[in-house]
């Protein structure tokens, strides 16, 4: 599928910048995604004549633009909170080195009632699901080194012969660069992975 041309611009591409999302409610948002999920929020624009309040929140060295506007329902847009009914972008899926840092982001969760906290084994990760203020339901995910590939079904088509390695480096929070923890109950340690 696809052309040689579009392989190339593809293989050009380095990463995905940003994720662009909308709430209600600014100040909710990044209450809830730096004290629970554990995103640091960078910079906080102000509103103008023609534009709203935004901010930018990194997970890792990816951000959310998250811009807020006043009243925003998506339900007034025809989306619902169903899986699949959400408009085009469905959910977020955050990456953690281990299944120990997912545990502990589950338990945040657990506490503001944001999660039924099960763990879910999805392919070659770990996944909890959680439901921010805003209603959109998203993920926090691991590596699963337990994931055996002689499991994956006859109809499944691998693509690239190394697609395991590289779902492995991207659940594993880009291991050996530094990371900075945003959570006051986890002091920062810039050479931990």
């Amino acid at each position: 599928m696809g052309s040689t041309d579009g392989r190339r611009l593809m293989n050009s591409l380095s990463g995905v910048s940003h994720v662009a999302l909308v709430t209600g409610d600014l100040d909710g948002f990044r209450a809830f995604y730096e004290d629970v999920v554990g995103l640091e929020t960078t910079v906080v624009f102000s509103g103008g004549p023609r534009h709203s309040r935004q901010a930018i929140l990194m997970a890792g060295d990816v951000m959310l633009h998250v811009f807020e506007v006043s009243d925003y329902n998506p339900a007034d847009h025809g989306h619902t909170v169903a899986m699949f009914e959400r408009g085009r972008l469905d959910h977020l899926g955050f990456s953690v080195p281990d299944l120990g840092a997912l545990r502990a982001i589950r338990d945040r969760l657990l506490e503001v009632n944001a999660s039924s906290g099960d763990i879910h084994q999805l392919g070659p990760m770990l996944s909890v699901r959680f439901v921010d203020p805003d209603g959109l339901e998203s993920e926090i995910n691991c590596y699963n080194p337990d994931f055996d590939p002689m499991a994956m079904r006859d109809d499944d088509e691998i693509v690239d012969p190394e697609w395991l390695q590289r779902a492995k480096l991207a659940l594993c929070a880009h291991p050996g660069r530094p990371t900075k923890s945003t959570h006051p109950s986890q002091p920062s340690n810039p050479g931990s992975s």
